[in-house]
Parts: structure tokens; sequence; C-alpha cells
């Protein structure tokens, strides 16, 4: 068991550098790439250790994600107004869990602060309003996290990168309504007419601009097209739009059939 403890502390030592250790003379796009290594090496001896070497722990893991992480800031602020500084943050601010950790707030903090009109912010402020921190759970990320595409939404000259901002700012009412639909009364009403219109802004100013996230993913518009079926087509009160399908006697069947009826209707998938 010691031997064992022994060749995993080894192999942490040979995969994953000392974050921030850096050469004479290196610059900071050459300092980020060395965290950017460390951090790989960290996730292959976590989910896909080289064959014949153990796995490192959980615990390991993500001891080793607060340090690169904060790495990654404390070499944002050396130059905090560059093009590099910015793609440091976006590193950390593309991994949720990041928000959650010492880094997250300052790197919001920073992002804010001095990228906010950079086109570049674009990728940042789309993983944020796709996964933003609870305003509740997480009140201090959540405000962090919000004034970020506020400052986005209003000073960023960018078509994308403010349309992210805006498709965040959709979100977040979506999200006010979905909290109170269950209620099906005046305050729900006023959420779902709010988030429909914010919806609608997406398709006429940014449908066309492309999700930041991820490559060859959908456009804004889509996105806002897809939220605007469900709050007007799928929200308590409304009539189900019509089914067709095959009952499990291969019986043909319209979900209008059974207009009037208690119906349950279940989807699953086998993979």
């Amino acid at each position: 068991m010691k031997f064992k403890c022994r060749s995993v502390a080894l192999l942490i030592a040979a995969t994953v550098g000392f974050a921030g250790a850096a050469r004479a003379g290196d610059t900071i796009a050459d300092k980020l790439a060395a965290i950017k290594n460390d951090y790989k090496a960290a996730e292959e001896a976590f989910y896909k250790p080289p064959k014949g070497t153990p796995k490192i722990s959980g615990k390991e893991f993500e001891k080793r994600q607060r340090e690169l992480f904060q790495a990654a800031v404390d070499l944002a602020k050396t130059e905090p107004k560059s093009d590099e500084a910015l793609e440091a943050l976006e590193f950390v601010l593309t991994v949720p869990r990041a928000y959650y950790l010492p880094a997250g707030m300052p790197a919001m903090g920073l992002a804010t602060e001095y990228h906010a009109a950079n086109p570049k912010v674009a990728k940042i402020v789309a993983w944020l309003g796709y996964y933003p921190p609870h305003d509740q759970a997480n009140a201090k990320e959540y405000k962090a996290a919000s004034a970020l595409i506020h400052a986005v939404a209003e000073k960023n000259q960018d078509r994308t990168a403010r349309g992210q901002a805006m498709m965040a700012l959709a979100w977040e009412v979506g999200g006010k309504f979905r909290a109170v639909e269950f209620k099906n009364n005046e305050e729900s009403q006023k959420f779902a007419a709010a988030a429909e219109e914010a919806f609608e802004l997406i398709i006429k100013d940014y449908g066309d601009c492309p999700r930041m996230m991820r490559k060859g993913q959908r456009t804004l518009g889509d996105e806002a097209k897809g939220e605007l079926f469900e709050i007007r087509n799928l929200r308590i009160g409304k009539t189900a739009p019509d089914i067709e399908g095959e009952d499990l006697d291969g019986t043909k069947f319209k979900l209008s059939d059974y207009r009037g009826k208690v119906v349950v209707i279940d989807f699953w998938g086998d993979w």
C-alpha cells in the first residue's frame, strides 16, 4: 500500500508540474501555456491515466484545479489589460466549478474591470449565461457573474459578444418565470411576458450570432426560438401540442383523441 501511494505521488510530480514555475524570459503566454499543460496532465492522470500508471484521487485532482486556476488568475493580474490575461481568465471561467473556488470571483472581477468591451470576452459570457451561479445559494458569485454580464451588455460594441450577454439576461428572466410558473397566476404571467419579450429581442437583433460556448453549436436565434416555444406552448394552462404515435398494441393514436381526460405521457429512450 505504501508503494502504491508513493507511485501516485511520483506520477503527480512527473505529469503535473508546479503551476507558475517558469524559466527566466518566459512571456505571459509561455506561462499560461505551462499552466494549461499542467491542467491537461492532471485531467489525464485523473480521468484516463497512461497505461501502467495509477490514477490520482478526486481530492488530488480538485487540489490541482484550485492551484492552477489561482495561478492563471495571478498571471492575469500581472498584465490585466492584455489579451493573454483575458485568455487566462477564459481558461478559468469556462469551467463552471471554478466559479466557486477562490479564483472564481477575482477572475470575474478582472474580466469586468478590464475586458467588458473586448470582443474576445464573448466565450466567457456565454458560459456564465448558460451555467450561472445560483442567485441564492451562491449569492456573491451570482452578483460577480451578473456584474460582468451587464457590463458586456452595456459596453461591448461587438454584436456577437453583446449577444451572449443579452442571451444570458434573457435566460435569467426565463429562470425567474420558471421559478413561479407552477403558481399559474398574475405574477407568473408577468414573468412569462417578460421572458417572451427578451427572447424575441434575441431573435430580432442577435439571431444569426453563434453561441460561443463550443464550435458548431446553434445560433442564439435557434436557442431563443426553442425557449419561446416552451414558454408559449408547454407551460401550465396551455393546450399541449398534438403528438401522434402507436400504443403498446401498435394502435395509432393522437394526443388530441384523449382531450378532456387525464393523460400521463412518459418519454423514454434506450442508448
